[in-house]
């Protein structure tokens, strides 16, 4: 399952930090993997991921778990601008 997530945040540097040294790892043992990620090129507050995990379910159990959400919003994700859009491959 290929998935777009886009979210505004504060810093990328600050969330790639985090989310590459932390978060990667997390997903990839759940059988996760990180396709592309980016910023916009004219707005770097808005985060780009295309990521592939085996079913939705993954997603919504990272999404949904209180402790991770925690940690993205201590990377600087604004948790409310969240946006998530399965794609067909």
């Amino acid at each position: 399952m290929i998935f777009l997530l886009q979210e505004e945040i504060d810093d990328y540097e600050q969330f790639s930090k985090w989310f590459n040294g932390e978060a990667e790892p997390q997903i990839e043992a759940a059988g996760g993997k990180v396709l592309i990620q980016g910023v916009e090129a004219d707005n770097e507050k808005m985060l780009h991921l295309v990521m592939e995990t085996p079913d939705p379910e993954t997603v919504g159990a990272f999404m949904s778990d209180e402790a991770f959400t925690a940690a993205r919003i201590a990377a600087g994700v604004h948790v409310d601008t969240t946006k998530i859009t399965f794609l067909k491959a």
